[in-house]
């Protein structure tokens, strides 16, 4: 199988899992916005914040690490992954009770203390679970682990919202998580040792400190980035604002839910294309044809209708999916629309900066990119609430554009696209934006405006080259 078809193959499964599952994430979000309302989604959104930040540090970073050195050796994966599982554990079952001294310095109410303390045991359980999903992504089996994330996702989903509907709130879903995580891990570690791995716990003290030095760059990466997506949550909940803060937390998650909802497709083919992206290293021409082509992809199916929906339809769209009683989020969701765009721009460089043995020279400037968004957001979300939040998040990542751009010229001695490439995708692009803006302020109905956008759209998709390029390509295969 020719490496085009290997990411085209494994960047499918791990997309379907991925699809269903934010799918199933946005219907539940979606739900439990209408019967919580958006106070009490602000809690929820908290206490997801405060743990996905604190267990993000103490993964260590060890999962994209262990993808990239279990790809480039295979024969070592059954001694490597007890030490990696083994370490893993070690970690975060030892950092549980540093989550609740922080959490009681915080000053956060006792219901909120309470619900984060479960959620900590569930980060527990699903740190056990999800390291078996480091060896499949090691050796790109990636059908079974898909098919059985699509399931979970489901059953969680569809508890999640029964539970809402016989009315016990916030404590439901947060007990429900422990619940599936725990039979997860129970089930998913019997399997793998039957079917697959005779795994064990390995305390080797000098495989562990060798492990933690290689994967101490993706342990500040991994959280830096989970600090800088989740850090305007912490704010709105700590900072005076116009507004109280669960209400601007609830806002805020409302909108950053939709953004995160489109993150699917550039999750997809980062998680699936960093096994390849490792095991080819030493091949710059085959890595630039990887970022040329899915930069080019994402532009034209991915960034560009974002971009149109979120700047002209936003208030349908937060009416439609959460309803009237967060129509005040509206213009944080145009903000945030080309926030995400420009994140999901970068993601192709982001996860080849990743393969590289150099990429502790990456830190430092993820670290900038960090201090833009908390300069700009102190003073924003205290004047201007959530949506001061969601412009301190663009800016950022309109900063994180340029540095991602220069470190691939750096570290790899790569350019991104070509102008003469770029103005392809950007100037019928353009056009049509402007087209479209031209229209929006000249009192069109809604339902007008959504027609000329999808029939500009669809001829911008027809009239691309790359497009012809991709159904041909598709259609040989077949």
């Amino acid at each position: 199988m020719s490496i085009a078809s290997k990411v085209i193959k494994n960047t499918s499964f791990v997309f379907i899992s991925t699809l269903f599952n934010r799918l199933f994430s946005l219907l539940f979000i979606v739900y439990a916005a209408r019967v919580l309302g958006p106070g009490d989604l602000g809690i929820y959104a908290l206490i997801g914040a405060v743990v996905s930040i604190f267990f993000s540090f103490v993964n260590f970073g060890i999962g994209p690490m262990a993808v990239r050195e279990l790809a480039r050796d295979k024969t070592k994966i059954t001694a490597m992954f007890n030490d990696i599982l083994s370490l893993r554990l070690s970690l975060v079952i030892s950092a549980y009770p540093l989550l609740a001294l922080v959490v009681n310095i915080l000053g956060y109410s006792e219901e909120v203390r309470y619900l984060i303390y479960v959620a900590g045991l569930t980060a527990v359980l699903s740190t056990f679970s999800s390291s078996f999903g480091i060896l499949y992504m090691a050796i790109e089996r990636f059908k079974a682990p898909s098919l059985i994330s699509i399931l979970v996702s489901f059953l969680s989903t569809v508890s999640n919202i029964l539970i809402l509907y016989l009315g016990y709130g916030l404590n439901g879903i947060v007990w429900v998580p422990f619940v599936g995580s725990l039979l997860g891990a129970v089930i998913s570690g019997i399997w793998v040792r039957r079917k697959f791995l005779k795994y064990k716990l390995s305390f080797n003290l000098s495989c562990w400190k060798e492990l933690l030095s290689d994967s101490m760059p993706f342990a500040f990466l991994s959280f830096i980035g989970n600090v800088h997506s989740q850090m305007n949550i912490f704010f709105l909940s700590k900072l005076p604002g116009p507004i109280p803060e669960n209400l601007a937390i609830g806002y805020y998650k409302s909108v950053s839910s939709i953004g995160k909802s489109v993150m699917i497709f550039s999750g997809s083919f980062k998680r699936a294309v960093l096994p390849t992206l490792s095991s080819n290293a030493g091949n710059l021409q085959i890595i630039k044809g990887i970022i040329d082509r899915s930069t080019k992809t994402f532009l034209i199916l991915i960034i560009f209708p974002l971009v149109l929906a979120t700047t002209f339809f936003n208030k349908e769209i937060i009416g439609m999916v959460f309803g009237k009683e967060y129509l005040p989020a509206a213009t944080a969701l145009a903000v945030m629309g080309w926030a995400y765009a420009f994140q999901i721009l970068n993601e192709p460089i982001t996860v080849t900066l990743s393969t590289n043995r150099e990429m502790k020279r990456f830190i430092p400037w993820v670290l900038i990119e960090l201090c833009v968004n908390l300069i700009f957001a102190v003073p924003l979300i205290y004047y201007y609430s959530f949506f001061g939040a969601a412009i301190a998040f663009l800016i950022s990542k309109v900063f994180a554009t340029c540095t991602r751009n220069y470190l691939l010229r750096s570290i790899w001695g790569i350019k991104g696209l070509e102008l003469k490439e770029l103005s392809k995708v950007f100037v019928p692009a353009a056009v049509i934006f402007i087209v479209l803006f031209l229209a929006y302020f000249s009192a069109v109905s809604p339902l007008s405006l959504l027609l000329l956008t999808l029939v500009l759209y669809f001829i911008f998709i027809f009239t691309s080259k790359d497009f012809h390029q991709g159904i041909a390509m598709f259609t040989n295969r077949m």
